[in-house]
């Protein structure tokens, strides 16, 4: 199965998915722009989307054209990546529910989106998500009418990045893409990913090296950002019109992955809290010790993460952490390895010379 076989090795999912702990009972709210084809039952299970949210639309609820524009995909690309349930393709918490909001307008970028977006993210917590994961960010603004600085990345100029602090403390795990702006003028990462308590996901390559495109840290208050990262340069995902594997890159792709881990830890560890399981996917990253404001702390490993859960006596600092029970993962000068019956591979399968 393919994103088991990439991204769950380099996010340690395998062994969760193994034990049975693949989402169940834990409800995602992905919020988004278009989810072209979402409502396609050859590759999205119906059942498990309990709630459609459309805030383009004045009569929103339950909207059947938020699947219907096929220029508008990215959100139906974010889902499948958490979603997708198919003998070629596994997503990262395929047995979770999930509720669709779209609140992203792609004709246009203006600061109306951002208090569009935070109304987005009380209406998830209304309807009784447990996780949020939002691929979208914001920086600049058509006309440049509202434009942010980097000094308003605070967690606190905004609305959205306000609402996203709220709901994490009030019990959400709310997860949130840093934005691809490390190659241009802006730079660094974008609203609402300032939020504070919330997990900003950065974008690595397979190499676990940092993808220049990834937003950069720290916040204008000097926190470390992203907090984690995860596999967003040519990441698969599932066209949920016709069942290809595609490829796209962005932290918009790495965000999803993350939301996915949580929700499989969340159920494997029920009795946590939000910034328990939080706090364990950040201490189970691959750089927690000296983390940096390209990676954050690193690559989580939602095995470790498990073990450390548990209480399990294993030293959750030692960097060799089984996926199976013939493979370890090795993180060496700088880039994780899957080790399996001594051999030695990246983490694209290719045997290292």
């Amino acid at each position: 199965m393919l994103l088991t076989l990439l991204t769950s090795l380099i996010l340690g999912l395998q062994s969760l998915h193994e034990q049975g702990f693949r989402g169940e009972g834990i409800t995602i709210a992905v919020i988004d722009c278009g989810f072209y084809r979402a409502n396609n039952p050859e590759y999205i299970r119906q059942d498990k989307i309990l709630h459609v949210y459309d805030l383009l639309k004045q009569d929103s609820i339950n909207r059947s054209d938020i699947f219907s524009d096929p220029t508008n995909i990215h959100g139906a690309n974010c889902l499948s990546i958490i979603a997708a349930d198919l003998p070629n393709f596994t997503g990262t918490a395929p047995d979770a529910n999930f509720i669709i909001i779209r609140t992203e307008d792609l004709s246009y970028e203006y600061y109306g989106e951002v208090e569009r977006l935070a109304k987005g993210m009380l209406i998830a917590d209304s309807l009784g998500a447990d996780i949020l994961t939002i691929s979208l960010g914001y920086a600049t603004f058509d006309g440049g009418i509202r434009n942010f600085t980097y000094a308003d990345m605070t967690g606190k100029a905004n609305i959205a990045s306000q609402t996203a602090t709220e709901l994490a403390r009030r019990g959400k795990l709310v997860c949130i893409a840093a934005g691809n702006y490390g190659e241009i003028d802006w730079h660094y990462i974008t609203c609402p990913s300032d939020a504070d308590s919330i997990l900003t996901v950065g974008s690595c390559r397979v190499d676990s090296t940092h993808t220049p495109s990834s937003g950069y840290g720290p916040t204008a208050d000097g926190r470390i950002k992203p907090d984690v990262s995860a596999w967003g340069d040519r990441t698969h995902y599932l066209d949920l019109n016709t069942g290809e594997v595609r490829t796209g890159s962005g932290t918009s792709y790495a965000c999803p992955e993350i939301a996915g881990m949580a929700a499989c830890l969340w159920q494997a560890l029920p009795d946590k809290t939000a910034m328990q399981i939080r706090d364990l996917i950040i201490r189970s990253s691959h750089q927690y010790e000296h983390p940096d404001n390209l990676l954050g702390y690193g690559i989580p490993d939602a095995y470790r993460a498990y073990l450390m859960g548990k209480e399990d006596p294993t030293d959750c600092h030692d960097p060799l952490q089984p996926t199976m029970e013939n493979t370890k993962k090795i993180l060496h000068q700088g880039q994780l390895y899957i080790v399996r019956d001594g051999i030695w591979y990246t983490l694209l399968g290719t045997v290292l010379q």
